[in-house]
């Protein structure tokens, strides 16, 4: 059973990693066996998200009892899609300079199908590896058992790179970068549910020859200068005449010049972009543009906002995604 997480993104730090038994190309003509054409998931009545932080839907069993336990510890969590055949969640956490994220699927009866928890900080190995223990312990004591946990954390403390671990769950894979560690898994003779695949409506030719109209230098992206070192920068991907299924926009350089470059390009780049999904996405990004990191689910796409800002240099970024996770 292959499981793969991330976005489409080049450049972005994703999750392009080939886990699990392989990796379904891209640009294959999957059609999706769960999953309304929009993403979006039908409100709960009693599953609370907090404000703005993408569309959660309803679960019960272990799905329920892992996102109520991930929401414990801070994880913020939102459907890609719930249906009747089942549902993709994720939860996702920023403190400090730990990233972390717990993605799975699950049946409507809420059994968990596969799973990928990641925790990274590049700063303090120590606190990546409590934060992915935290939520190995989440998701993990009642899916797979205490028992089975146990094996995980003490696989993780062998401090090999790249591991197997067999489980009567299933088997996972297990990776130990220290300051990034990852686990992967799919439960043992469940069937995957397969993504609806995601597109806008405008293809990058059309996205490049309005981003010129405002002065931008298009290569493998596009950009003009910002201040006296500073940059803006709109990147995206897509097939050959297709619609774009990724979206990157960024700035950096010195805070006061990011400040106003930074809204600029967010709003060069969305009014440019057409979809159904557009406004939706737009108006998540503008509500969350605190400075502060975020992720989630918003109509059907993979949404990451994050930065940082020193006294003599800021950056922020945005990137939007179809999501590539299945089981």
């Amino acid at each position: 059973m292959p499981l793969v997480i991330g976005g489409g993104v080049v450049g972005i730090v994703l999750i392009g990693l080939l886990i699990f038994l392989g990796v379904r190309a891209l640009g294959g003509d999957d059609k999706p066996v769960a999953g309304p054409s929009n993403g979006q998931s039908q409100p709960s009545g009693n599953q609370s998200n907090g404000e703005d932080d993408g569309s959660l839907g309803e679960s019960t069993g272990q799905a329920k009892t892992a996102t109520e336990k991930l929401q414990g510890i801070g994880f913020r969590c939102s459907d890609l899609f719930n249906t009747e055949q089942g549902a993709h969640r994720g939860c996702f956490k920023y403190d400090g300079a730990t990233e972390a994220e717990a993605v799975f699927q699950f049946q409507k009866d809420g059994t968990i199908l596969g799973v990928l928890l990641r925790s990274q900080n590049e700063d303090n190995v120590n606190n990546a590896g409590v934060t992915f223990d935290a939520e190995l312990q989440a998701i993990g004591n009642d899916t797979f058992g205490g028992s089975e946990v146990k094996k995980i954390q003490d696989a993780v403390k062998t401090g090999q790179k790249s591991q197997k671990v067999g489980s009567s769950w299933g088997e996972f894979e297990l990776r130990n970068d220290g300051d990034d560690v990852q686990l992967s898994g799919g439960k043992s003779g469940a069937d995957s549910l397969d993504l609806p695949r995601k597109a806008f409506d405008t293809t990058e030719p059309q996205l490049v020859a309005a981003l010129k109209t405002k002065k931008y230098v298009c290569t493998s992206s596009c950009s003009k200068q910002v201040g006296k070192y500073g940059s803006q920068r709109v990147y995206s991907y897509a097939g050959k005449g297709e619609g774009i299924r990724s979206l990157e926009v960024s700035a950096s350089g010195d805070p006061a010049d990011v400040k106003t470059a930074f809204p600029a390009a967010v709003n060069d780049a969305f009014g440019a972009l057409k979809g159904e999904d557009v406004a939706a996405v737009k108006e998540y990004v503008d509500k969350h543009s605190d400075g502060k990191s975020y992720a989630a689910y918003v109509a059907g796409w993979r949404v990451e906002i994050t930065g940082n800002s020193e006294d003599d240099y800021a950056s922020q970024r945005i990137s939007v995604s179809y999501e590539t996770f299945y089981v």
